[in-house]
């Protein structure tokens, strides 16, 4: 970039030149600026474009912004996934971090949706010691932070939808905050006893303990794990993507044993009902017939 080129950086132009710096993944290693070491011919145009401070010339300046930039997703994951963080161990859990954030940078001011897609990254990816278990544990924290943070969804009842034909005919989906978890650990209890720990390297004892749960927050805003039985957790399964309950009725088909068949016919009636007063299911966005909201 000639001296020209830089002078005539628009404000836009300049923070965008900004977050590119920040950004830029930390070394392994590093004594002071990690720009130092990660990207060492960045300091003529970085002071230049900076002013310098404090006795801070402006790359060096740059180069705090860069670490602290790091170091706040990587606390922001840490705080999400103690479960994940005591089972692959912290160096491990920190390389994933990065590597996820690398391929899934923030693209909002808000962080609720930072870890969206780091169950299916790992899942992808991650071929480590306990992976089963870390793969359920990160599926389960991921709900959590879901349950706290996503939105309540649209209700049947503010739709003013009752009648039964309407009911069949509306398209539903679970809730944005509740989240299907079928679990072989008991995660509740793990995370209990890591989440006190500091140091974030402690052991704790993983006990085996097969659930199927809904992860949701309830009316006073409270995040709560609730068992439901296999054949209850397939149909809300079915209902992760917008469906009518033929639809629902009609995925399901095959899927069920006789015994499962008929636990449904026993239980769907109560459980949607339930459902709905709970906000467990919620009308599905519509479109204008071409696919767009």
């Amino acid at each position: 970039m000639s001296q020209a080129d830089k002078t005539s950086l628009n404000l836009g132009e300049l923070q965008s030149w900004f977050g590119r710096q920040i950004s830029r993944p930390l070394p392994d290693e590093y004594d002071g600026n990690p720009l130092a070491e990660s990207a060492p011919g960045l300091e003529p145009e970085a002071d230049d474009l900076v002013r310098g401070k404090g006795g801070l010339a402006g790359f060096a300046r740059v180069g705090i912004y860069n670490q602290q930039y790091w170091f706040r997703l990587i606390s922001v994951m840490q705080s999400d996934y103690t479960c994940a963080i005591h089972l692959m161990g912290l160096h491990v859990f920190n390389d994933w971090a990065v590597r996820y954030l690398e391929a899934h940078p923030p693209s909002s001011p808000f962080l609720a949706e930072l870890d969206a897609a780091f169950p299916a990254f790992l899942e992808k990816g991650y071929q480590g010691e306990s992976r089963g278990a870390v793969l359920q544990a990160v599926a389960y924290e991921r709900a959590l932070s879901k349950a706290f943070d996503a939105p309540e969804g649209a209700s049947l009842a503010g739709a003013g939808i009752s009648a039964p034909a309407d009911l069949l005919a509306a398209r539903l989906k679970v809730a944005p905050h509740l989240t299907p978890v079928r679990v072989d650990w008991d995660f509740a209890d793990f995370r209990s006893r890591c989440l006190p720990d500091e140091s974030l390297e402690g052991s704790f004892e993983l006990r085996p303990e097969t659930a199927h749960l809904a992860i949701f927050r309830d009316p006073d805003l409270e995040i709560m794990k609730e068992p439901v039985s296999p054949v209850a957790f397939a149909v809300l399964g079915v209902f992760l993507e917008p469906a009518t309950l033929t639809e629902a009725f009609e995925k399901l088909e095959g899927r069920l044993s006789p015994e499962e068949q008929a636990e449904l016919m026993r239980g769907i009636s109560g459980w949607f009902q339930d459902w709905v007063a709970r906000g467990w299911l919620c009308l599905a966005a519509t479109d204008d017939g071409n696919g767009n909201p």
